[in-house]
């Protein structure tokens, strides 16, 4: 072939794109009035191509082109595609756009009626343009130019019709999603024709037209179960109603539909939104497209090719998106694949989209092997002949998940006559099902899973335990990382790809991390790479991706305190903290300090609003200021001064008040209306308000303490208390004997230092720097009786007017000089550029 799917989309698809289209303008003699501009910017967007009027500058349409004809079917890229056109508004002519991997196209007109890219699409749908296997390079470039030009003259004219969507489909079974009967019965229906469609395009004529069945559901059924499809087609009594009527139209759509889009991505998609909606905080996210084909690359490069009888295996594979990615990726018959979960639901779409994949050979003793079962029914004799697991495991935390996890942990205990490593804490679903896992699969299996990436951060004994796991039992050989945005829609936390060989310890770990977003990714360009020897140090395989080794035994030894080695933009700074604190004898972790660290508690049993009395303005104006009697209070991070003085809030606390007074408060906070956005408050009786009240104001901290904010973005808040202060959970609280000290404290907190210090120590939750109790007691502080008494005196000077860093933009204050010429003297300017410019960089990564 004279291009391949592996070719880089910019160097080589990109100009035959652009010479096609100018091709195509002067073929319709409209290039006097249009230009072809490349890589131009909406927003911080760039777009592929767009059609440009050269008088008004506004754009005919948007061309995106991709590589492969899968890349042209997913909702990742059409909705990239849709975006650019939505984000162009103003600059529109009009609200075209393509979407191409050359060979293949889709034509579509965004109208924000029709908010689904879906139902943008216009006819004929996709368009077969030409082979690159079968056609010349001059010949293909002449029928793409025909493409292009006929697509232009219609948008130029406002000639278009839009396709057959399946809006009535998905608005049909959303309806009927709580009748189970009624949903396999309908879906069995629809998804025949869908089904038959599709094997009309490509000549397979064996199933007959529904309507030689009369609507008898049991006949449908049987009809289809000759072909397979059997999750969807296995006809009972029991699990289907016996006769159905659907509207005609709607039978003639879902066949259209199937006969332009034979893999069926687009049905599995709709379907496994309504079947899991509400289910999201269950753990049921379908995995992102492009983020499946790199796991499945990844499971790759571990296993190396299989033999004919290995097993790809999801045991928890939600519509099926990660087993899709790995069927181009091994190159797998239907007999290699093994597929199960827990809901009911989601198997018929497995059937549908897997058996899809194999329409021209899809048959009774050629088709995938799907289960549904709760993963701690299954035993190891299911996964026997399994080689490769990829897998996106249900994430919940272990709040929330205490019922869930019991079978699992009873599994577990079947299998290895001891107590789960997990059963410990609030361990998380996704750690419970992946040690189960690795007892169930044999010694050597390769898995390769999207996992949350805050487990190899975090200090607490639950993320210690997973990476223990992962080291030991998971055999963790690879770690892929990289930014979290525009992937996992209903999923807060940040996720990386962990590959592992089942009970087989390897000496090292490669690191492979991207600072491109995972729909940026060239992921031919990323598979040929990851073949590349690793070293040391962090080097660039590619544009946006490094690698490096890190020995297991120096994972072994950060267990403790977290892999923040992994993070390749992490490097300098880590270097410098263990460089200029860790390993001066200026500086001890605060821990070893003579002071109580321990998290804020207000509100920690509910009631936020009513013990931070003033918070309220329509609770607080109910009662003369003279009537009650408040505390110091702090409840957000939001002061802009160090010196909290009274604080941002007035704490309710019961002992300076009268029992007739806080019954009065209880009534009137009972009766106000709950916040909008807010969860269903429950109004609780007034003997248990009294009993939450009295132990809340138990729980004063006393005065020289210093307020640091659990959860940080942009300012680099830090408070000091001289007073006694109740104090909200998201703060952790310094309490030091002494005033001068708590000075000494809340001032170098405020630094570019320590702000540095604290990047390098905390987690990134989803781009806020996040620390517990355990994270901060292992921060850097210096030794205060080595402070001299011309420091201590500026900072008491000082401490009253410092403003709080712009984290993403630090200004070198006086405070910053104060402690930096204390501490490194005549190098002191020198060292707290250097902090602050990697503080900068940092925190704009964070926030990127």
């Amino acid at each position: 072939m004279w291009i391949s799917y592996s070719d880089s989309e910019v160097n080589r698809f990109h100009p035959i794109c652009e010479r096609a289209l100018n091709c195509a303008l002067k073929l319709i003699g409209k290039d006097g009035e249009y230009k072809v501009r490349h890589h131009q910017y909406t927003g911080t967007l760039e777009m592929d191509f767009v059609i440009q009027n050269i008088i008004t500058g506004k754009y005919l349409c948007v061309i995106e082109i991709k590589r492969t004809p899968t890349d042209v079917h997913s909702a990742r890229y059409q909705y990239q595609a849709m975006s650019y056109v939505q984000m162009n508004a103003d600059q529109s002519e009009k609200p075209f756009y393509i979407l191409t991997n050359l060979e293949y196209a889709f034509s579509f007109r965004y109208d924000e009626k029709r908010p689904r890219v879906f139902q943008q699409i216009l006819e004929p749908g996709l368009f077969h343009i030409g082979s690159f296997e079968t056609d010349e390079e001059d010949f293909f470039v002449k029928k793409l130019t025909k493409y292009f030009s006929e697509r232009l003259i219609d948008y130029i004219n406002d000639s278009y019709e839009y396709m057959v969507t399946l809006e009535e489909f998905a608005t049909h079974m959303e309806r009927i999603k709580e009748e189970p009967k009624k949903w396999k019965t309908h879906l069995a229906v629809l998804l025949y024709e869908y089904i038959r469609g599709a094997f009309t395009f490509i000549n397979r004529n064996e199933l007959r037209d529904i309507r030689l069945f009369k609507n008898d559901v049991r006949k449908i059924c049987d009809e289809a179960a000759r072909v397979n499809f059997k999750n969807i087609f296995n006809y009972s009594n029991e699990s289907f109603e016996s006769t159905v009527c659907v509207e005609n139209n709607t039978l003639i759509d879902l066949f259209d539909f199937g006969n332009k889009n034979i893999n069926g991505d687009s049905v599995a998609g709709i379907l496994h939104s309504i079947a899991s909606s509400g289910h999201e905080h269950d753990g049921e996210v379908p995995t992102d497209l492009e983020l499946a084909r790199i796991v499945a690359e990844l499971a790759k490069y571990s296993s190396g090719e299989l033999k004919p009888m290995d097993i790809v295996c999801d045991p928890a594979a939600g519509s099926g998106n990660l087993i899709s990615a790995a069927i181009p990726v091994y190159n797998l018959v239907p007999t290699q694949i093994v597929v199960n979960d827990v809901n009911s639901k989601l198997l018929e779409l497995l059937s549908l989209r897997i058996g899809l994949n194999y329409a021209r050979t899809v048959s009774l003793s050629n088709s995938a092997a799907i289960y549904n079962k709760n993963i701690a029914e299954l035993n190891p004799d299911f996964f026997n002949n399994v080689k490769v697991v990829v897998m996106n495991p249900p994430f919940l935390a272990g709040i929330n998940c205490v019922a869930r996890k019991k079978p699992l942990y009873r599994s577990i205990r079947g299998i290895t006559n001891r107590k789960p490593n997990t059963d410990i804490g609030q361990m998380p679903l996704e750690a419970v099902f992946l040690e189960l896992l690795t007892e169930l699969v044999q010694t050597g299996t390769t898995i390769s899973c999207v996992f949350p990436k805050t487990h190899l951060m975090a200090r607490g004994i639950e993320a210690q335990i997973i990476r223990k796991l992962l080291l030991n039992q998971f055999g963790l050989h690879m770690i892929f990382t990289y930014p979290g945005d525009e992937i996992f829609d209903d999923v807060t936390k940040d996720t990386c790809v962990l590959v592992g060989k089942v009970k087989t310890p390897s000496k090292y770990v490669k690191i492979v991390s991207s600072y491109d977003k995972i729909p940026n990714i060239d992921i031919h360009r990323f598979a040929q790479t990851l073949t590349i020897d690793a070293t040391n140090d962090f080097v660039q395989t590619m544009p946006g991706i490094v690698i490096k080794n890190i020995s297991i035994l120096e994972m072994f030894t950060e267990l403790e305190n977290g892999w923040r080695m992994l993070n390749s933009e992490m490097i300098d700074a880590i270097s410098f903290v263990k460089e200029k604190f860790a390993s001066s004898k200026y500086f001890i972790v605060l821990s070893k300090l003579d002071c109580s660290i321990k998290r804020g508690v207000a509100g920690n049993d509910d009631g936020s609003d009513i013990m931070f009395f003033n918070s309220r303005q329509d609770l607080f104006s109910q009662f003369d200021n003279q009537k009650i009697i408040l505390s110091v209070g702090m409840r957000n991070a939001k002061l802009k001064n160090l010196d909290i003085g009274i604080g941002d809030s007035g704490f309710l606390d019961v002992s300076c008040n009268s029992d007739g007074i806080i019954d009065e408060v209880i009534d009137a906070y009972n009766a106000l209306p709950r916040k909008p956005s807010k969860q269903q408050r429950r109004t609780k009786p007034k003997q248990e308000w009294k009993k939450i009240l009295n132990k809340e104001s138990k729980g004063k901290f006393p005065g020289n303490s210093v307020l640091i904010p659990r959860g940080i973005r942009s300012v680099g808040r830090v408070y000091l208390s001289r007073n006694p202060v109740f104090v909200s959970t998201n703060f952790v609280v310094c309490t030091l004997p002494l005033l001068n000290n708590a000075i000494l404290l809340s001032t170098w907190m405020s630094t570019i230092f320590y702000q540095l210090i604290c990047e390098v120590s905390s987690k990134d939750q989803e781009g806020m720097r996040k620390m517990e109790v355990s994270d901060i007691q292992k921060t850097y502080i210096p030794i205060f009786e080595n402070v001299s008494q011309q420091t201590m005196i500026a900072l008491l000077d000082e401490y009253k007017s410092i403003e709080f860093l712009n984290l993403a933009s630090p200004q070198i204050r006086k405070v910053d000089r104060i402690w930096a010429n204390e501490l490194f003297g005549e190098n002191a300017d020198n060292i707290l550029e250097n902090a602050r410019r990697m503080l900068e960089y940092l925190v704009n990564r964070r926030n990127s």
